[in-house]
């Protein structure tokens, strides 16, 4: 765990960072638009001030030490961040919101007001514990298109450091409408908290179990270090564990596939649909969501296939930029949409795959440029520090052609 001194100038740092970042603003006003269409049931509220409302709550609202032990130094840890933060940017809103946006949404407007519409999958991660070259991890982000963004691809390629504790590997988003709200609302970040001698997974597993209340929802691939690998699959309060096949996990967005939880969200699906006064088949969010749990069940045939012989960096790509079948089985997304009063569509905006550890360390990195899925582009070829890059390697990438895409 940080200490108080460390929490302060990683706060301050943000903080500063925030404040002088015009996307920041831009950022923060997107998502509450977002979710204004998204939720029109909250449309009459101010979100600012509830925002604000819900910090205070949650600071308030203070911790069972003898439930969650491991949280006796947090409260003035995370109390010194929180300070850092406002001391850099200067502004309670923006403090409120850093530390607070994600949870509102998930533990506010997802259990308390019904969306329009389900939010769109986003992400895809896939994790190869071994392969002809070592480890390998794939990472695709899928969001709505915002004109105001760029990416850009990473200076470095991938470090080739060996992970001293669990690590997450990949990641995707997960959430259900209706979900229910956590007893538990004080701020813990349980990957801070989490004791240093946790190494094996099955522990790791129990421990995130416990503190369950505080995390996700989301999807996510953890990988210790060994390169053992679990996917963990999370709502609000409750959560799924999937083990690997053949050394291999993957996870992608908006479906479960663990038997609980699967059960656990239609459940709440149908509730949903009930309450908008949907057809429970004929409308936007069953066609969205049936779609991904369709592309689930391709991703992880298609990761079970390649890890079924010895995995490579050009199988990993093939998965990451599947459009081999049409929307919305296909793991790489363009812009489709599944049902006629869809009003938003996602693409596959960046997407990466990387040899992570070794002599042949490297990442292939996508972007979406202009109206172009990233499949149809050149990836950069990013090799890790002192990794001399291979003529072979070059085939295919932006330095075969001089930049072009």
């Amino acid at each position: 765990m940080l200490s108080e001194k460390e929490a302060y100038e990683r706060g301050r740092s943000a903080g500063i960072a925030a404040a002088r970042d015009p996307q920041w603003l831009l950022m923060a006003e997107s998502v509450m638009d977002w979710a204004r269409k998204s939720y029109p049931a909250s449309a009459e509220l101010d979100y600012r001030k509830e925002i604000l409302k819900l910090d205070k709550e949650r600071m308030s609202s203070g911790l069972d030490l003898t439930k969650f032990p491991e949280c006796k130094k947090w409260v003035d840890v995370l109390r010194a961040e929180r300070k850092g933060f406002l001391d850099g940017c200067k502004d309670e809103w923006m403090m409120a919101h850093h530390f607070n946006w994600y949870w509102f949404v998930s533990r506010r407007l997802n259990t308390r007001y019904v969306r329009k519409s389900a939010p769109k999958g986003k992400c895809t991660g896939v994790w190869f514990g071994y392969g002809n070259e070592g480890p390998m991890a794939g990472q695709n982000l899928d969001d709505l298109v915002r004109p105001f963004q760029r990416f850009n691809p990473p200076e470095k390629g991938p470090s080739g450091k060996p992970f001293e504790k669990i690590t997450p590997v990949g990641s995707a988003s997960s959430a259900v409408l209706c979900d229910e709200e956590p007893e538990n609302i004080f701020p813990v970040d349980v990957f801070e908290i989490m004791p240093e001698d946790i190494k094996k997974l099955s522990d790791f597993v129990d421990f995130l179990y416990r503190y369950r209340e505080f995390w996700g929802p989301g999807n996510i691939i953890f990988a210790d270090s060994e390169f053992n690998s679990v996917a963990i699959e999370k709502s609000n309060c409750r959560m799924g564990v999937r083990w690997p096949k053949n050394g291999a996990s993957a996870v992608t967005a908006c479906a479960y596939l663990t038997p609980e939880m699967n059960s656990f969200k239609k459940e709440r699906d149908r509730i949903s649909f009930q309450m908008r006064g949907y057809d429970p088949v004929d409308n936007p969010d069953y066609v969205f969501w049936e779609g991904c749990e369709r592309r689930y069940r391709r991703l992880l045939k298609l990761v079970e296939q390649e890890s079924s012989k010895t995995p490579t960096l050009q199988g990993l790509v093939s998965i990451m930029l599947d459009h081999a079948v049409p929307f919305p089985d296909r793991i790489c997304l363009a812009g489709e949409k599944g049902h006629r009063l869809d009003w938003e569509a996602n693409w596959t905006l960046v997407s990466s795959s990387s040899v992570l550890f070794g002599p042949t360390r490297r990442t292939l990195w996508w972007r979406r440029e202009g109206h172009r899925p990233i499949y149809e582009t050149k990836p950069f070829l990013i090799p890790g520090e002192g990794v001399e890059i291979k003529k072979e390697w070059i085939k295919g990438t932006r330095l075969e052609n001089g930049g072009q895409v």
